[in-house]
């Protein structure tokens, strides 16, 4: 703004200075034009008088022939600064008396425009005869050149001093234009700068002395009613401001409020989903468990009866086997102390027809490995039993680290030398279970844990007793289970070992098994990173 201002009194000095000049300038330039035009036509008078009078000497002298009259006739025309030449002619002859410029040089091209002529008749004197006869003329010529000499030099002097006159006037102009204008202007316009935009209304403007009474009394009540005006409208949007961020505030405390209260019931809807999810998957899973353990115990009554047979029958056959060897080596003990070679060459045929050495050394293990698929068979079986119905299960106060131990013992996890266990149950109470079941858990997972670690590992078993239920976690750092495979991981029969190598029984059983106990299975695993098999019990 101050550069504003500043630019303001420039141009109204370049106004004051330019304009004053200018008119100056004209109005010189129009004094000078009338003054030469006057001066001139005074000239041009002076000679047409001064021609006026020397007319009757001349005409005198030219009817005389008298030339020396005529030659200072001339010559005292001459005597006029700006005549450059003069001539006294008659005009019957061609006499002539000439003074000055040659009449070559008069009609010289370059200067001929600058030459102006005038001329007076000159009659027959009045002495020789009344009537007024011309006998000649009286011409002079006139160079303008001469005539504005002296003119322009004044000229020039005036306009100089009409321009300084002027320049000095401007001067005094703009020195009263600031001292009574632009100074208060600038002032006025300061206190406009000094004023707070957000509070226009703390002082207001008014009007210097030498400006009152004038437009800008209008201009500066219109100002100070603007800010005035501006001031209520700032004070109005201040009050908005505050009332809206009081709305504001209150209503993103509503919002959080709102929010809060939907999260919450978001979340709880959720637990209920997910409980009523997992209500669901075990409603499920023990239906499926149900219908099993009515087949399984009809299954392991009708397998049972055949396998105590066939077991039967095996250790019998087993007892036969090793008398009939034990005959077939006392025959053979005996074969030289019979006389009869032919008997003798029989009993020898016969015995390589039957390969009797290969019986004896392969007989046992067949007796051993049948006997041990029994087992496993019986095993299926018990495994099939822990789906039938809890009542049946005996329970007692057992130690869960006692059972542990001994189905590490089983497994032979406490000798290997790829596998540590680390065993943390010491100080877990005592809790009211099914001896043989509870082990059994143990045995299938560490026995899944051992397979999962085919290159070895750690096994982490800790425990922890809150006030209605003791925990059991069994961590291993296998090979773990991917999403697929963890969803299916209790299924019956699920297996991703060879055939083979596993019934696919051993989480269903374990999960059975803790489901009759009242309790809980839950498995948490990671492909790569291991598997977390937790089993909480009731107190």
């Amino acid at each position: 703004m101050a550069t504003r201002l500043s630019s303001i009194e420039s141009k109204l000095t370049l106004y004051v200075l330019t304009f004053s000049i200018l008119f100056g300038v004209l109005f010189s330039a129009v004094q000078i034009g009338v003054d030469y035009r006057g001066e001139n036509q005074r000239y041009l008078e002076n000679t047409a008088d001064l021609l006026s009078r020397q007319s009757a000497p001349a005409a005198l002298s030219l009817y005389n022939y008298d030339q020396r009259a005529m030659q200072a006739i001339l010559e005292s025309l001459l005597l006029n600064p700006a005549v450059v030449a003069a001539v006294i002619k008659e005009d019957e002859t061609s006499f002539e008396i000439r003074a000055g410029l040659s009449e070559g040089k008069l009609n010289n091209p370059s200067d001929a425009a600058y030459y102006l002529s005038q001329q007076v008749p000159l009659n027959e004197p009045e002495v020789y005869s009344r009537a007024e006869k011309p006998i000649g003329h009286l011409q002079i010529w006139i160079d303008e050149r001469l005539t504005r000499q002296g003119f322009e030099q004044r000229a020039i002097l005036t306009l100089l001093l009409d321009v300084l006159r002027n320049i000095v006037l401007a001067a005094v102009l703009i020195w009263v234009f600031r001292l009574r204008l632009t100074t208060p202007l600038k002032r006025l316009m300061s206190r406009l700068m000094e004023i707070d935009p957000n509070k226009p209304q703390k002082d207001s403007l008014s009007v210097e002395g030498s400006l009152r009474h004038s437009e800008l009394d209008d201009l500066v009540r219109k100002m100070n009613d603007l800010l005035s005006a501006m001031q209520q409208e700032i004070s109005q949007r201040h009050s908005a401001e505050q009332t809206v961020r009081q709305l504001n505030e209150q209503l993103e405390e509503k919002v959080r409020a709102r929010t809060k209260a939907l999260n919450d019931t978001n979340n709880q809807l959720q637990n209920s989903l997910d409980e009523l999810q997992r209500t669901q998957d075990l409603l499920l899973q023990a239906q499926r468990m149900a219908s099993m353990g009515h087949l399984a115990a009809g299954m392991a009554h009708e397998i049972n009866n055949p396998i105590a047979v066939v077991y039967s029958n095996i250790a019998t056959l087993s007892e036969y086997l090793s008398e009939l060897i034990n005959l077939a080596d006392q025959y053979q003990s005996a074969e030289s102390q019979i006389a009869d070679r032919a008997i003798a060459s029989a009993l020898q045929d016969l015995r390589a027809s039957i390969d009797l050495d290969f019986v004896r050394s392969d007989a046992p293990d067949l007796v051993r490995t049948s006997r041990l698929s029994l087992e496993r068979v019986r095993n299926i079986v018990s495994d099939l039993r822990t789906f039938a119905d809890s009542n049946e299960i005996r329970k007692e106060n057992v130690s869960l680290d006692t059972l542990m131990a001994e189905a590490v013992r089983e497994l032979g996890l406490d000798k290997s030398e790829t596998i540590h266990v680390i065993q943390l149950l010491s100080q877990l109470p005592a809790v009211n279970c099914s001896n043989e079941q509870v082990r059994l858990v143990f045995r299938h997972i560490l026995h899944n844990a051992q397979d999962a670690m085919a290159d070895g590992g750690t096994i982490e078993i800790a425990g922890e007793a809150q006030q209605d239920q003791v925990s059991v976690m069994i961590k291993d750092t296998g090979s773990g289970m991917s999403e697929e495979d963890l969803s299916c991981a209790v299924n019956p029969f699920f297996s991703r070992k060879e055939i083979g190598e596993g019934t696919g029984l051993g989480l269903t059983v374990a999960y059975n098994i803790m489901h009759n106990h009242g309790g809980e299975l839950e498995i948490e695993s990671e492909q790569g990173k291991g598997t977390l098999v937790t089993l909480r019990f009731p107190r």
